[in-house]
């Protein structure tokens, strides 16, 4: 970016053998998608499945309107944090697009990035 800014968070992550992990993670811009029964669903099916991909076990969750609450243990002694979350969000992300352009919701247009470099993605 022109002003010395990063466009995404830089996060050092750390870990040593036997570490619990808390990840935290919000819905794109805040808003609220955690509330429907079916996404509920769809991501806790998907944070089990990528759980047993990355042998990740999953000690505590908190689902929250537009944030979650991870608390894992992973099995690895160089876990692939990035590609467990990777499987957690992408599936769930897949399946409510799907949802919402088969409804004709409005909350479609407002989970699509209007401007910038990712002008038109989709975001979950």
């Amino acid at each position: 970016m022109k002003d010395g800014r990063q466009k995404y968070k830089t996060i050092k992550h750390y870990h040593e053998p036997s570490d619990l992990h808390e990840l935290t993670f919000s819905c794109y811009r805040r808003i609220t998608q955690l509330t429907n029964h079916e996404i509920r669903e769809k991501l806790a099916r998907s944070i089990d499945l990528a759980g047993e991909k990355w042998r990740f076990s999953l000690v505590a969750f908190v689902f929250m309107p537009e944030h979650l609450h991870l608390l894992v243990w992973p099995h690895d002694d160089q876990p692939a944090i990035d590609d467990y979350l990777r499987d957690v969000k992408l599936p769930v992300s897949v399946f409510q697009k799907a949802q919402l352009i088969a409804h004709r919701s409005r909350l479609l247009q407002r989970l699509t990035v209007p401007s910038g470099v990712d002008r038109g993605q989709f975001r979950r």
